[in-house]
């Protein structure tokens, strides 16, 4: 059997959809598939500790990964998930100020900037 070490997975609201080990990137059902039928095993190489196996579980009718090196309850796999850069976006004026620019947009648009004056 084909012991894999995951590094990192890739999760979306549903749970973990992909693993990635040294030899590539794997979707979660194929990972689930080869620890199910017994043909790759995998692990998490916790630091400090020795690699904990990953375990195909089922909760509400569909199978999930899981790891636990820490001994809580919780699904220690998800603290292996890569997370996103965080984007800032700009402070959003007011809706009465976005109400006066949209208007102020819209008169300049129609009769154009020199118009108004005499």
């Amino acid at each position: 059997m084909t012991e894999h070490i995951i590094e990192f997975v890739a999760r979306d609201r549903t749970g973990i959809t992909t693993v990635v080990t040294a030899n590539g990137v794997t979707d979660a059902d194929t990972v689930i598939q080869a620890i199910t039928a017994g043909h790759s095993g995998y692990a998490v190489a916790a630091s400090g500790t020795r690699p904990a196996p990953v375990r195909s579980l089922m909760a509400l009718g569909t199978p999930y990964l899981f790891a636990n090196w820490d001994g809580s309850k919780r699904n220690n796999l998800h603290d292996l998930a890569f997370t996103a850069p965080i984007r800032t976006l700009p402070p959003t004026p007011p809706a009465g100020v976005r109400l006066r620019m949209a208007i102020v947009a819209t008169l300049t648009s129609l009769f154009g900037r020199d118009h108004h004056r005499v």
